[in-house]
């Protein structure tokens, strides 16, 4: 075993790998620059255009609080779970609190669309204008009939608490002509920032005890000062009469005449007012009834007065009373004569 036949194989591989030719690398592409991309240029997002609605005026005169805003989330479960019936994310109206008779007004000319009982929204009145719809909600009785065309500022019903509430207040709330109705609170729009008008309450006229009126002279000073005694002279010498730098005591029967009139006239004053609010309870009670008498025509088609009767516990004369009312508003024809005369929707 040759001891060197290692070494020289190793040299003979060393010759081997100092004559094959070296490899060279192959020159490298020349890479191509990349440019960065262009800054883009911000995108402002599409938003709806803002509904064109003019100034409204509040609906009541003076001013009332707050009770509850819009796209405000309530706290009570039974509220909650009547949003989810609805469809809405929060509350789609403002609720102002007013007390229980508070007179509502349109915020806008228009013409009645709907006036009666409406579901949760109890007694309600729809008007319909030239640029949406306003609702009034939760009434105690109603001013105005459906096709009436009303006037901005025009009374169209009492506050109330009737419908799905826990109070007497006023839900109020606008839609705009086409309306989003995928915006969460059913296509309506917070109403605060169109309701710019406002009235102060109206004043009766002054009863004469007015403070501007002018008050019946003070007598007590000179009732109570009484003039000082004469000096009386011994027996024969007759009374000395009261000085005159006292003035004479007034007699108080003119001024109790004056007293009395304007007593008179405060109570008639007062008379008035009294009739002009009775008036106006009147006039919304039969307003209500009349609006029960249409909608039950318009799920009965044909009436008579005796349904209606049964219907409002009333008197013949009085359903009559409404029935020719409906009639001569063209709300209802009237077919027949006497006993059998039908209402025709």
């Amino acid at each position: 075993m040759p001891p060197e036949s290692e070494p020289i194989k190793e040299e003979n591989q060393g010759v081997q790998a100092a004559t094959e030719p070296q490899s060279q690398p192959e020159p490298e592409a020349p890479q191509p620059q990349i440019q960065p991309p262009p800054t883009p240029e911000p995108v402002t997002p599409v938003q709806s255009p803002k509904p064109s609605i003019p100034s409204l005026h509040y609906p009541f005169f003076g001013s009332y609080p707050v009770a509850f805003d819009f796209a405000v989330q309530p706290t009570d479960e039974r509220i909650k779970k009547k949003y989810q019936e609805w469809g809405i994310v929060a509350h789609n109206g403002i609720d102002f609190g007013l007390q229980e008779g508070t007179e509502i007004l349109a915020c806008d000319e228009g013409v009645v669309t709907q006036a009666g009982y409406n579901g949760d929204h109890g007694i309600s009145v729809t008007i319909k204008h030239s640029w949406g719809t306003s609702v009034y909600s939760h009434l105690q009785s109603l001013g105005v009939l459906i096709n009436d065309g009303v006037t901005k500022v025009q009374f169209i019903g009492a506050s109330g608490q009737t419908g799905f509430t826990t109070g007497p207040h006023l839900h109020f709330g606008i839609q705009p002509n086409s309306p989003d109705t995928n915006n969460g609170y059913l296509g309506y729009i917070n109403p605060a920032p169109y309701l710019t008008e406002t009235s102060p309450l109206p004043q009766f006229p002054q009863s004469p005890l007015s403070p501007q009126s002018p008050e019946p002279p003070d007598l007590s000073s000179d009732l109570s000062a009484e003039p000082p005694s004469p000096p009386q002279s011994p027996q024969s010498t007759p009374p000395t009469p009261p000085n005159p730098s006292y003035p004479p005591v007034a007699s108080p029967s003119a001024d109790q005449e004056e007293i009395e009139k304007q007593a008179i006239a405060m109570f008639d004053a007062r008379l008035k007012e009294n009739s002009m609010k009775g008036n106006q309870s009147k006039k919304a009670k039969r307003d209500v009834a009349i609006q029960k008498i249409f909608t039950f025509a318009q799920e009965k088609k044909r009436i008579t007065n005796e349904q209606v009767r049964d219907l409002l516990h009333i008197s013949q004369s009085t359903a009559s009373d409404y029935l020719s009312d409906l009639v001569n508003r063209g709300m209802l024809k009237v077919e027949g004569k006497g006993k059998a005369t039908v209402y025709l929707f």
